[in-house]
């Protein structure tokens, strides 16, 4: 019997810059080092929108991810322009599934724009590489880190995100290492 290897899977949904993602599944593959597949990009469901907050509901398209799982082994990272929220807060930059296996980026309040400020790509990538990063590491087990300069800190703030690395601190590349 053939052993499934772990794969993370990027799913863009709805509009999203296709060179930011390519370059996303690069950099993901080289950190946590699987392999990176990027599936043609989705609608994002209708369902999922509150027309009275004029935001997406991440829980739902986080379960609509997980039916596009084809095994137990794959992590599934949404790709999403627009804002979303969950049912503990009403703004956010990244949602997380763990048991699913799934989670989602949103772009929305990463980028310059949406601060008044003028569009900056290589800020807002580098502020997605951030999110994302931290997001397929809970997929993999890894806690969110105490050290405000790891990539696993959980950033309340768009400061906190630019302040840290994108790379994990000694103690979570070592619990990463355990779970692999």
């Amino acid at each position: 019997m053939k052993r499934q290897r772990v794969k993370i899977v990027i799913v863009p949904l709805g509009d999203v810059d296709y060179f930011q993602i390519n370059k996303l599944s690069t950099t993901l593959s080289s950190r946590f080092g699987y392999s990176v597949d990027i599936l043609q990009g989705i609608k994002i469901p209708n369902e999922a929108y509150d027309l009275i907050k004029g935001q997406y509901f991440s829980t739902m398209i986080l379960q609509k991810l997980e039916l596009l799982k084809a095994t137990d082994k794959e992590r599934i990272l949404g790709v999403i322009e627009d804002d979303i929220y969950n049912a503990r807060h009403h703004v956010l930059v990244s949602d997380v599934d763990a048991v699913g296996g799934t989670a989602l980026v949103s772009l929305f309040h990463l980028k310059q724009q949406f601060y008044g400020l003028p569009d900056d790509e290589k800020l807002i990538y580098q502020r997605l590489v951030k999110e994302a990063t931290r997001v397929v590491g809970a997929l993999f087990s890894i806690p969110y880190c105490r050290n405000p300069k790891c990539v696993m800190y959980n950033s309340d703030e768009m400061f906190d995100i630019d302040e840290k690395s994108e790379k994990f601190c000694d103690i979570c590349r070592r619990t990463y290492m355990k779970v692999m």
